[in-house]
């Protein structure tokens, strides 16, 4: 009879499932809409909505955290940068 209580095989196989389904629905997101995720940093944001942390998330767009980071950084920048240029012309 199978041990359907067991807690440490549902503690392995259910983050990776996850992540697996978070895998397909990106490829298929990517397949259905692909200027939305053109960057790195877009395929990252749409699976950390999913629910993935930032690590794993960057792990499926073969990337890092650290450079996920990074780039998070750059884009608050550009954009924050942005908004003070356009006040500026007005």
């Amino acid at each position: 009879m199978p041990d359907h209580g067991n807690k440490d095989s549902e503690a392995v196989w259910l983050p990776v499932i996850g992540k697996a389904l978070a895998y397909i629905c990106l490829q298929e997101a990517q397949r259905r809409e692909p200027e939305k995720f053109e960057s790195v940093l877009q395929r990252v944001e749409f699976l950390e909505s999913l629910g993935l942390s930032r690590d794993h998330a960057a792990q499926v767009v073969g990337s890092s955290a650290k450079s996920v980071g990074e780039l998070h950084r750059r884009a608050k920048e550009r954009k924050k940068n942005g908004a003070k240029k356009k006040k500026v012309h007005h």
